[in-house]
This record gives structure tokens, sequence and C-alpha cells, in this order.
């Protein structure tokens, strides 16, 4: 019985880890969200198996980069940056999501999930700092550092490359 549960649970999981890191909607963004270009990310040592795979991020049908003004998850403005619906290597579609602080561009929060199973890993520390990504906004890029991600049960998997985030109306996040 458990096992069938599993699916939903980590559905309901994810929707509420969204919900209290800001989940992506835009009602609280200080800017119009414009378009993140793309790059590739792979994802390895993933469990299952099966999630090991290669994302082309130029593919995601929705993306963007937003400034955040401090809210419930952070004490201090932040921005997002997300890619939803990109395509896998592996015939599956992938959502990513980096929130980082503007003054200091210290990544907070990172999510990668399979759309519409109940996969996902991330790493959030509820507004406090994380490591394994570098931030660049004059460049406009993050750089995956092999960065071990975790979620519900045993999913896993590990986050490198590059990824190129498109031009916000805030400096602070790349203008």
């Amino acid at each position: 019985m458990i096992h069938r549960l599993l699916p939903v649970l980590s559905t309901l999981a994810l929707a509420s880890l969204l919900a209290a890191c800001g989940g992506g909607g835009d009602d609280a963004a200080t800017s119009t969200p414009t378009v993140a270009t793309g790059g590739t990310l792979t994802l390895s040592a993933a469990t299952p198996a099966a999630q090991a795979t290669t994302i082309d991020l130029s593919t995601a049908t929705t993306k963007g980069t937003s400034a955040r003004a401090a809210d419930g998850f952070s004490s201090v403005a932040y921005c997002e940056v997300f890619w939803e619906n990109a395509n896998g290597a592996n015939g599956k579609k992938y959502a990513v999501q980096v929130y980082f602080r503007q003054g200091d561009k210290v990544p907070m929060h990172v999510s990668v999930f399979e759309v519409g199973s109940g996969w996902s890993v991330y790493d959030n520390k509820s507004g406090a700092a994380i490591t394994g990504i570098t931030v660049d906004t004059t460049a406009r890029t993050l750089v995956f550092a092999s960065k071990a991600l975790a979620g519900l049960g045993t999913d896993a998997a590990t986050v490198a490359g590059t990824a190129s985030f498109g031009s916000s109306t805030t400096p602070a996040c790349g203008a």
C-alpha cells in the first residue's frame, strides 16, 4: 500500500517545498520574467538510474529570469532563474529552478524535477547559502560543479554543466 502512495506523497512534498520557497509564482516578482536562453546540464549518479540524462535547457517551453522581493523564503531580495518542460536525452521533460541573493550572488535554492512524475531533487536551506553553484550575472551563467542533490526517499542526482540565462530588468539579476 505504501509503495502506491509514494508518488502522491512525493508530489505533495514537492508542491509544499515550492510553495514554501516562492514556488516560482510570478506574483511576488519585482520585474517581468525575461527569456532564459539555455545550456546543458548532466544528471549523473541518479537514483533511480533512469533519471541519469542530459537536459537541453534551450528546449524549455517556459523560462525566465525574475527579481523577487524579500518574502517568507528569504529576508533579502533575490533572483529566480527557471526552465520548465526542457527535454532530457532520456525522453523525459524536466524543470530546473535556481534562487540566488541579489546582493552577493550566493545561491539559496536549486531544484530539478521530472515534469509529471514525483521524482525531484533539490538543495534548499530556507534562504541560507548553498554551495556547488557559481552565479555570474555579468555573463548571465550558472555553473553547476557536480552539485549533489537529494530528494524524497532515495531520489538523488549530481548536476554538472553550465546554464545561461536571459537578461533581467534588475541589474542585480543580470541586466
